[in-house]
């Protein structure tokens, strides 16, 4: 929670870990995830490592007369098959249930604010549909993404034209934008700050150019800025 996002639920407890404040760390999920791949990667990498090593010394030397007449061992190629297989599916396994669980609790809450997230070549668009703001940001834009602190905000993810990856690096925090349907998040700022993001797939000759920051207020700060929002037009962030 340092970081300052979570995801919102209340009644929740049973499905996540709950923070004291009654909100929804999403973060010790991933984080879960996290701690059991990275081990199982190491420890595949070293095995692969060693074996190598070993085949160096023991074979380095072999005369020409002594080389392998055999290129199969079926047995040996099927139980390495077997364990990969056994590997992936575990890791899997704890992937879509780590997602199933966060975007349980989502689906379950009810957002205060809801933003509409549209990316595109190279332009993020932020749609605030009680308020009738649009703000833009990217190649052209140069507005912020503004939420309220301990309030809940669903974001409704959607790209124009290819993948792209709506991230916040400093709250840990990234979620694809998939061409054709509509993803949706439901967090909770817990801090006010400014945090940096931009698109984490590359998406063609200007990716860099997408880049956008969220800026969180306290939660009568951003019922001023939304105010100030609609009587200018939206004109600026």
């Amino acid at each position: 929670m340092d970081a300052g996002l979570s995801l919102s639920s209340h009644g929740a407890a049973s499905l996540l870990h709950a923070t004291p404040s009654g909100l929804i760390d999403t973060r010790s999920q991933y984080q879960h995830v996290f701690d059991i791949y990275v081990p199982i990667a190491i420890g595949v990498f070293a095995l692969f490592v060693l074996a190598t090593l070993l085949a160096v010394i023991i074979y380095r030397r072999r005369p020409p007369e002594r080389a392998a007449r055999w290129y199969e061992h079926d047995r040996l190629e099927a139980g390495y098959a077997l364990l990969l297989s056994c590997v992936v599916a575990f890791l899997l396994y704890i992937t879509l249930t780590a997602e199933h669980r966060v975007d349980t609790v989502s689906a379950r809450e009810r957002p205060q604010l809801v933003v509409n997230v549209t990316g595109s070549k190279w332009e993020w668009h932020f749609n605030y549909p009680a308020y009738g703001i649009d703000l833009y940001t990217g190649t052209v834009g140069h507005q912020d993404l503004v939420v309220p602190t301990g309030e809940t905000v669903r974001f409704r993810l959607a790209s124009l034209d290819v993948i792209h990856a709506f991230w916040v690096p400093q709250l840990r925090y990234k979620h694809d934008l998939i061409p054709g349907s509509i993803q949706n998040s439901t967090l909770t700022f817990s801090r006010s700050g400014l945090f940096a993001g931009q698109c984490a797939e590359f998406c063609g000759l200007f990716h860099s150019t997408m880049v956008f920051n969220v800026r969180a207020l306290s939660a009568a700060e951003f019922t001023a800025w939304a105010q100030r929002q609609q009587a200018t037009g939206g004109a600026g962030a």
